[in-house]
């Protein structure tokens, strides 16, 4: 009866391998062929009999299971972990034993899972999906969590998508680890385009040189991002009305680089949200130096000019950026607007007098002092059209000719409106 027991574990036992080497074998098959989605069926199938493989025959089911996840790069969202875990499992069983065939192997699936995903980030951010880029590059940040320079672009790529909360938390999370950003670029310029060119790699950049298609190799040092991150850490702040930390913040940034202009909006723009008003006229005179040359930042200056009723100080920010950048429609636009800004004190002072004969006499001086405020203003909207014909600029420059009883120019503005309307501008 004894002998009889031991036969029968010993069938059981012969079939049951028999079983497992016919999964395995299954699975090789649909790999030979690229049938990624039979080879993950018959992984399934095999996993069921895991639990009865020796060491040797779990060692090629973890390497196998990756490799049919993976997918020669095609690998699925949802089959990310599973993969890792099949690797993580071979490693596992590689230090009980000291011995693994597929080691080697498994690790490079690993590596290539985590550049699939980083190229899918890079891809994503390419196209403007900074949501997504930001989903993909924080998780190669948790498949590689040494590289932190993948939970920074995951940090900027939801400061793009305006998802301030998450890019917060992980700029503070950069800030605990203590990131420094310092890294290097690596570039060469594309004989074809004549445009320097980032590699990821340096290993890369010099393939790319080899090939004779590029050019002008270098090595570029990139400074620390401490400051950098601050910098947006306030900017966030200062979009959710908390002036005091933004602040706070830009002190500490300047401490890394004290000619920073953004530094300097971000100041500006935290005294506007916190009616601090009275600091910022110092702090654009300050900082005018650092934008000589400069005709964005020249007009941001005016716009916070304006902002504090800086009237004059603001035109010539206006007029300084118009002359760097004569195709720039903005500081035409803001010249002409800043000109009207004494059209509401006039039109107060208008609706405010009575009918006696000194009233109408003053009516009269305001209604022509009113004329000529727009008519002064006209030719700097009439400008900024002429350079960007936008929907928004020419409902204004109608509505300027309607008071300013310029009833031909009204009409042909009125017809260019319906026009790019029309057309969906």
């Amino acid at each position: 009866m004894k002998k009889l027991i031991t036969l029968i574990c010993a069938l059981v036992i012969g079939t049951m391998s028999f079983a497992q080497k016919n999964e395995i074998k299954a699975i090789e098959k649909a790999l030979k062929s690229n049938n990624f989605a039979v080879a993950k069926t018959n992984v399934s199938a095999a996993e069921s009999l895991l639990a009865n493989m020796d060491d040797k025959m779990k060692d090629k089911f973890y390497f196998l299971k990756a490799k049919s996840l993976f997918s020669n790069g095609a690998i699925a969202n949802n089959d990310i972990d599973s993969a890792l875990e099949a690797v993580s499992n071979l490693m596992t069983l590689k230090e009980k034993t000291g011995k693994s065939k597929y080691i080697t192997e498994a690790l490079s699936i690993k590596s290539r899972i985590l550049e699939s995903v980083v190229q899918s980030a890079y891809d994503a951010s390419k196209k403007g999906a900074n949501d997504a880029a930001g989903d993909k590059f924080y998780r190669a940040y948790t498949l590689s969590p040494k590289d932190t320079l993948y939970l920074y672009a995951a940090a900027s790529s939801y400061l793009n998508a305006q998802k301030y909360d998450k890019s917060l938390e992980y700029y503070k999370k950069l800030q605990k680890l203590n990131y420094k950003g310092v890294s290097t670029q690596y570039v060469a310029i594309n004989k074809e385009t004549s445009l320097e060119e980032i590699f990821n790699s340096k290993q890369l950049r010099d393939v790319a040189v080899k090939s004779k298609k590029y050019i002008a190799p270098k090595d570029k040092k990139l400074p620390s991002k401490q400051g950098e991150i601050l910098r947006y850490m306030a900017l966030i702040y200062s979009s959710q009305d908390k002036a005091d930390k933004a602040l706070e913040l830009i002190a500490q940034a300047k401490k890394y680089n004290p000619d920073d202009m953004q530094l300097v909006i971000a100041e500006a723009k935290a005294y506007l949200v916190s009616d601090q008003k009275d600091k910022i006229k110092p702090l654009l005179e300050g900082a005018s130096s650092l934008i000589a040359g400069d005709a964005l930042n020249q007009m941001n200056f005016g716009i916070f000019a304006m902002e504090i009723s800086e009237n004059e100080m603001a035109m010539k920010y206006f007029e300084e950026a118009a002359k760097l950048n004569p195709k720039m429609a903005e500081p035409h636009l803001n010249m002409g607007a800043l000109i009207l800004d004494a059209d509401e004190d006039i039109v107060k002072e208008m609706n405010g007098l009575g009918n006696s004969s000194a009233d109408n006499a003053r009516y009269d001086v305001l209604k022509d002092k009113r004329l000529d405020l727009y008519k002064k203003a006209i030719p700097f909207v009439e400008k900024a059209f002429n350079l960007k014909p936008d929907l928004q600029t020419a409902k204004y420059l109608r509505d300027i000719y309607s008071t300013a009883f310029m009833t031909d120019k009204y009409k042909e503005m009125k017809q260019k409106i319906a026009d790019m309307e029309a057309a969906g501008n």
